[in-house]
């Protein structure tokens, strides 16, 4: 069976048989469907999910037992027939990640270990956070970073002893190795 983009088809997932509508075909092989009995996107995998093409009995017979999606109070899209079907099915808005914030992937101890080591000298943990923010190491949103990365700093000191990145040199000021 070919499979067009636009044509609706009876497959069957999980032992229920829906019709469905083509909208894509995915970069892994499968393909993008909108279900016309309760408008959620699937993904028919192989062509032996489907089991034939749609034709105008087979909408009328689902849309008959089509009921409303019980995780939203809008009413299922009603089925369009195969003559009627649109060559583009209609896409669900995506949301669009902010642009200005950058994917932050240290740790706050590693970002600490980068500061230090660029900074070659002691320093407070207050600095320590403020350049690792600046440099975009890392991020918080919470009330007291410089309490947590001293926290962190002194558990990793104290449990590492003689391996860790760290050395507390006076009250406060910590430098690395």
């Amino acid at each position: 069976m070919t499979i067009k983009i636009g044509q609706c088809y009876i497959a069957s997932f999980t032992k229920t048989e829906m019709p469905i509508r083509i909208e894509s075909r995915e970069a892994n092989g499968s393909w993008k469907a909108r279900s016309l009995t309760h408008g959620r996107i699937v993904f028919v995998k192989s062509e032996s999910q489907l089991i034939r093409e749609c034709n105008g009995h087979d909408l009328a017979e689902y849309a008959k037992t089509v009921v409303p999606n019980r995780r939203s109070k809008r009413q299922p899209p009603t089925p369009v027939l195969a003559t009627e079907t649109p060559l583009a099915a209609p896409v669900r808005k995506v949301k669009v990640k902010r642009q200005n914030v950058p994917e932050f992937s240290l740790t706050l101890l590693e970002a600490a270990y980068r500061v230090l080591c660029e900074a070659k000298k002691p320093l407070s943990c207050q600095e320590i956070v403020d350049r690792a923010i600046k440099r975009k190491f890392w991020r918080s949103s919470g009330a007291t970073p410089a309490n947590t990365l001293n926290a962190a700093l002194a558990t990793e000191i104290k449990s590492k002893k003689e391996n860790a990145r760290f050395v507390k040199v006076g009250r406060g000021l910590f430098a690395a190795r």
